[in-house]
């Protein structure tokens, strides 16, 4: 189980994403090269052996990092399995790549919410609530 966050380029930057217009046309984040060297800069270590899912282990957790195989990137999801230190380096990604990142669990953007590891929270409060009524 993991937190997932898809992180986009818009034409603005947006406060909601309900505020995103119908016919609003994300950018790209970058080339495949660009973007694997940007995370990659901020999650020194990330295993690149397969170019369109890298893989970022350490003391903080793991993310993975689904780029696609679209060249450019036109977005790039995160399956999070980490502690909450970890959505720092996230934010900062976004600041490098000039992105937004959408938390799934409630369609917030992480860098306009005052708690933006409500959701990887949320999603450990119900993984230890299913773990503890399966038993196991």
């Amino acid at each position: 189980m993991s937190w997932d966050v898809f992180l986009h380029k818009f034409t603005r930057l947006y406060r909601t994403v309900g505020e995103i217009p119908d016919d609003e046309q994300p950018l790209p984040l970058g080339s495949l090269s660009e973007v694997q060297a940007a995370i990659s800069a901020i999650f020194p270590g990330t295993n690149w052996s397969d170019p369109v899912w890298g893989v970022y282990d350490s003391k903080l957790g793991s993310i993975e990092f689904n780029v696609g195989r679209d060249d450019p990137v036109q977005c790039l999801g995160l399956h999070v399995r980490a502690s909450d230190t970890i959505v720092g380096g996230i934010l900062h990604l976004c600041e490098r790549m000039g992105c937004q990142a959408i938390d799934s669990t409630d369609s917030t953007f992480l860098d306009q919410s005052e708690h933006p590891a409500s959701g990887l929270e949320k999603l450990r409060k119900y993984r230890d609530q299913v773990i503890g009524k399966s038993g196991v």
